[in-house]
């Protein structure tokens, strides 16, 4: 990657979603929920601290239908309902980006990954490096000359940092082939 300015886009719902699965049964005195909240807090602290990145957005999923299941009816009809116990924590987490005055974009009838995709590829075309901050497989097919994916990793591991030559090594595909994978796991 060149010296071009970076951009950082931060898959907000994958993140959240597996800090939630990643620390279990940590709640306030009250019984609030709180591991999602606080694996999503020290994920973004790590980022700010190890990267200082000048531009930064994060990406949520929508509430609701999007696109997707307009043309294909069946779409993640076979995903659970979202426990309880993770939505309740959408409100904190929304709150810790405001409070790191980091903007949050969230685009009614759109995935946070086809957003990711779509501004990915305006940034580049505007001159900029992009860094996808993520754990979702999928998102490895954006990897190119000016696009690489960043995954903090699990407590303790570190980050990975995939660039074209990363993601042939780790699947013996090149980038744009990751998506013929079809399988669902997380980096």
């Amino acid at each position: 990657m060149s010296q071009f300015p970076k951009l950082y886009l931060v898959d907000g719902s994958a993140q959240f979603h597996r800090a939630y699965h990643a620390i279990r049964g940590l709640a306030t005195s009250r019984g609030l929920p709180t591991g999602a909240t606080y694996g999503f807090t020290t994920m973004l602290k790590k980022l700010l601290e190890d990267e200082k990145p000048e531009r930064l957005g994060i990406l949520f999923d929508p509430p609701g239908k999007t696109f997707r299941h307009e043309e294909y009816k069946d779409y993640k009809a076979n995903r659970p309902k979202m426990d309880d116990d993770l939505a309740v924590q959408i409100p904190y987490v929304r709150r810790v980006c405001e409070v790191f005055r980091i903007p949050i974009l969230e685009i009614p009838g759109y995935e946070a990954d086809d957003v990711i995709a779509t501004l990915a590829r305006q940034a580049v075309e505007q001159g900029l490096e992009v860094l996808v901050v993520s754990g979702d497989k999928d998102l490895l097919q954006l990897v190119d000359d000016h696009v690489r994916v960043l995954n903090p990793g699990r407590e303790g591991t570190g980050a990975t940092l995939f660039d074209r030559k990363t993601v042939e090594e780790k699947w013996g595909v090149p980038p744009e082939r990751v998506v013929e994978l079809g399988i669902q796991v997380d980096l």
